[in-house]
């Protein structure tokens, strides 16, 4: 996991957000006691069989039952030791996550650097200011690093203990077995438990379930491991526990912003908000704006260029050593917000990572006059114009959200034109059609996305066309031509339903589109969760970068 990309603002509060160190080290306690009894069964039970065999008990059974209860002794003994183990890894981790408590930087302080940043930038007309903001920059730039170093240091320690901590399933499957009735009894004991649960588990299922999910309890269950593409399926993986946190942390948005009384104003294009929202000035532009932080790109090695092409400014981010291949990254932000920090970090890190060079369209928003009719055919050139200089082979297409929307309905475009195709492209929870009038859009539990504001907008974009033109919505156009094209969605996304209604669609017509769809995410979890870190190796991959 990497830290570095996060800000203070998430860093400070993943540590503090938790139960602390009272819980390891109540189970540091708890694993003390299993020890203790289980070093008091061994021993107990090595002084009454020796007593037996010393005395009158001698024969053949004695000797079957000796050979027995040796090894019973062996394994309460090595059973002992485990537990032990366990309560020293326990105690481990609560030390790490104490030391990591005393260094964290407090969000309060976080907070107010932010404000003061604010008060400075508002009252500074003249410029006399500029020394205090640096100043507080410096200092804000100083907290991400030590919580960044604090946090990977925790982590790595932490991952470090549970690897130590042994298996309990090999504990429990060297459990010597007991003949007769009394074997029976114990095994329809633990019967009876599995049935309790509704889950059919053997004692060995049973205990080791109790036993190494301890530590996920009380860290968190990772996220489950990324799974590829596939051309049919449904809705498969867990989120990790953060998912989980920042999903129930969203759950007042919508509620808030209906209260509020800004949705009308979204979808406004005269809105003052909107204005805001596009006006590319700071403090704001350090969150949504039109070129990525410079101490970013500059940690990173890489440089920025701004071009253009048919009047749209274009960023490039180069890397340190290009490797010849481009991708063209449509961000999102349902028309009406330019790029956000997140988009930025996503898109530096991948050239970062791979030798790619980036370009951004930064597109007309709603606001500037931009609509579906007029941004699909530029933003299709500006694909054919990459595919003229590099070759097709070496450039792809990456969209997110209203900018999956822009790159679908561009290559379907392209497609139209009979113009060459990019050779491959992602799309992150697109926006398939801009109506949302799909029945099971309802059913959806999303914490994120308001659909009545998103109606409001799909109408502002379509212009003069009709909302299911494949320009607007690109659920409506042909698949056919399309390149290798894959497809990411959550379970908890508003857009979702369509995914599915286009997997069907891709399925009738043949086309290659693959679909990750992720049980219990949020729309744009890959750039927007935890979760979405593991999967930038494999979408790289898909970019062919």
């Amino acid at each position: 996991m990497n830290f570095s990309v996060w800000p203070p603002e998430i860093n400070s509060v993943l540590l503090l957000d938790g139960p602390g160190s009272g819980p390891m080290l109540a189970a540091a306690a708890a694993w003390d006691g299993i020890g203790s009894e289980l070093s008091s069964a061994a021993n107990a039970f090595s002084s009454v069989t020796s007593d037996l065999t010393g005395q009158a008990w001698q024969g053949a059974g004695s000797a079957s039952m000796t050979n027995v209860a040796s090894q019973y002794v062996d394994w309460l003994g090595g059973a002992a030791a485990q537990a032990a183990q366990s309560a020293t890894q326990a105690r481990a981790a609560a030390t790490s996550y104490e030391a990591a408590l005393a260094t964290i930087v407090n969000p309060g302080l976080v907070t107010a650097n932010r404000g003061q940043l604010m008060s400075l930038v508002i009252s500074n007309l003249f410029g006399q200011n500029a020394p205090a903001i640096a100043a507080a920059e410096a200092e804000y730039e100083q907290m991400w690093a030590q919580d960044a170093a604090v946090m990977s240091g925790y982590h790595a320690s932490a991952s470090a203990t549970v690897a130590q901590l042994g298996p309990w399933g090999q504990v429990l499957e060297n459990l010597p077995g007991l003949p007769g009735e009394f074997g029976k009894a114990i095994e329809n004991g633990f019967a009876l438990v599995g049935g309790v649960q509704q889950t059919p588990a053997s004692p060995t299922t049973v205990l080791t379930g109790v036993a190494e999910t301890l530590y996920t309890e009380i860290f968190g269950a990772p996220a489950a491991s990324p799974f590829t593409a596939v051309q049919g399926g449904t809705f498969t993986g867990t989120p990790s526990l953060a998912t989980r946190l920042e999903e129930t942390a969203l759950l007042p948005v919508k509620p808030i912003l209906a209260l509020s009384g800004l949705e009308p104003q979204l979808a406004a294009t005269n809105s003052p908000l909107l204005a805001l929202f596009a006006s590319n000035v700071p403090p704001l532009s350090l969150v949504i704006g039109n070129s990525p932080p410079l101490l970013l790109t500059a940690l990173l090695g890489e440089s920025v260029q701004q071009t253009t092409y048919d009047g749209m400014t274009v960023v490039q981010i180069t890397p340190a050593h290009p490797s010849g291949n481009y991708v063209v990254a449509i961000h999102g932000g349902a028309f009406i917000f330019p790029p956000s920090i997140f988009h930025w970090v996503d898109y530096s890190l991948m050239a970062y990572q791979t030798g790619a060079t980036f370009e951004v369209p930064i597109y007309p928003l709603l606001q500037q006059g931009g609509t579906a009719g007029t941004v699909v055919p530029e933003m299709a050139g500006l694909i054919s114009m990459e595919i003229a200089q590099h070759g097709a082979s070496h450039v792809s297409v990456l969209g997110d959200s209203a900018g999956g929307t822009l790159a679908l309905s561009a290559v379907e475009y392209m497609v139209n034109q009979g113009e060459p195709v990019p050779s491959s492209m992602v799309l992150l929870s697109p926006w398939l059609d801009v109506e949302l009038t799909n029945p099971n859009i309802p059913l959806v539990q999303d914490p994120l996305l308001p659909v009545a504001p998103g109606q409001l907008i799909g109408k502002e974009w379509a212009g003069n066309l009709p909302e299911n033109n494949y320009m607007v919505s690109p659920l409506y156009g042909s698949l056919h031509g399309l390149p290798p094209t894959y497809v990411y969605s959550g379970s908890l996304d508003s857009l979702a339903p369509d995914t599915l209604v286009l997997e069907q669609k891709a399925a009738t017509q043949g086309a290659p589109i693959s679909f990750i769809l992720a049980t219990g995410q949020i729309h744009d979890w890959i750039l927007l969760t935890p979760d979405g870190f593991q999967y930038f190796p494999q979408i790289e991959q898909e970019l062919g970068i």
